[in-house]
């Protein structure tokens, strides 16, 4: 009977000891700071082709640690090489329409100075004629009455006679001369307009061909694929050789200088996590060393829902996606790394 009470004696012990340390590992479950689980993962960009080409040479290879800039891939550019000879030959060929044009302006416009300045001095000596003639026609007047009364004679008669033809027919010379003046001016400024419109369009096939000669140099520098960001090769996923189409990843770059991981946090400590808020972060492969973070972006939906939301029980399941950066200049944070998070100066 002893022995049985004994038994049950240190049962009742042992239970005790284990309830008092479910309790205390509840409160402090209760009260330790919210926060979760996650995978480091990496800041992951692509180096993609925007053109088909054969790839001439690739001058990294997975794991290697590249710059912003560096040089990683060559592509086959004689097509585009080709096309950029062709448009420089047209830049050339249409500034050189561009030169002629405007020489020809320029002479058109000249001619016309001439042709106007020719038709303004005709159309000044006719004005000049035309007062002569109307000086001999009155005098012709004046010596008409004159020989009518015999003051004089007739030869001095037809001497005025004359002079008022000689004059006529030289106004009338002087007005063809000017008419003609006047026709080539016309000739001539047509001939400027028809210039000046070459001009245009010559200057237009000029920037239609320093477009072109734009569209060769944006497809050259595209036959050189540069790192976009400092970053770690993850994936090679083409070889020297082979042919590449439009938008083609030909290598994947990560960024470990800022690492990222998503845990996910229960409905009832949502209130503790925000944009900014201070994170710390433990690995198992750098047993006692903290890492700090942030708190990037906090998810605006629920995972895991259940079907129907009735019960406070169902609220808990409800969790969210909390995503945090990591300063990760030493690079001891790596993709795929599992790691516990929690945020500082929070409980539950």
């Amino acid at each position: 009977m002893k022995r049985i009470l004994a038994v049950l004696a240190v049962l009742v012990m042992a239970l005790t000891v284990a309830l008092a340390w479910r309790m205390r590992s509840l409160r402090a479950y209760k009260h330790a700071p919210s926060g979760g689980s996650g995978t480091i993962e990496g800041v992951e960009v692509d180096v993609t082709a925007r053109m088909s080409a054969r790839i001439s040479a690739i001058h990294v290879k997975e794991g290697d640690t590249v710059k912003k800039g560096q040089l990683l891939v060559e592509l086959d550019c004689s097509e585009p090489e080709a096309l950029m000879a062709e448009a420089k030959a047209r830049l050339a060929t249409a500034k050189a329409n561009v030169d002629a044009s405007r020489a020809s302006a320029a002479a058109a416009a000249g001619n016309t100075s001439a042709a106007s300045f020719t038709a303004k001095a005709a159309a000044e000596q006719a004005s000049a004629l035309e007062a002569d003639r109307a000086n001999v026609t009155r005098e012709a007047t004046r010596l008409t009455s004159l020989y009518s009364t015999g003051s004089i004679s007739g030869s001095q008669m037809d001497q005025v006679d004359t002079r008022a033809a000689g004059i006529s027919h030289q106004v009338e010379a002087m007005q063809a001369n000017e008419k003609a003046a006047r026709a080539r001016v016309e000739a001539a400024f047509r001939t400027q307009l028809a210039a000046q419109s070459q001009t245009a369009t010559a200057q237009g096939n000029v920037t239609l061909a320093e477009a072109g000669v734009l569209r060769g140099e944006i497809a050259l520098r595209e036959c050189k694929l540069t790192a976009p960001r400092d970053g770690t090769v993850q994936a090679r996923n083409y070889e020297p050789g082979e042919v590449v189409l439009p938008g083609a990843r030909v290598l994947t770059l990560v960024d470990l200088r800022e690492a990222r991981s998503t845990f996910f946090l229960p409905n009832a400590e949502l209130a503790s996590a925000a944009p900014g808020r201070s994170v710390e972060v433990r690995a198992d492969a750098w047993p006692g060393e903290a890492f700090a973070g942030a708190v990037l972006r906090v998810s605006s939906k629920a995972e895991f829902t259940p079907r129907n939301v009735q019960t406070r029980e169902d609220r808990d399941r409800l969790v969210y996606g909390i995503e945090i950066s990591i300063p990760n200049p030493s690079g001891k944070l790596r993709p795929g790394m599992p790691v516990d998070v929690v945020l500082v100066g929070t409980e539950r």
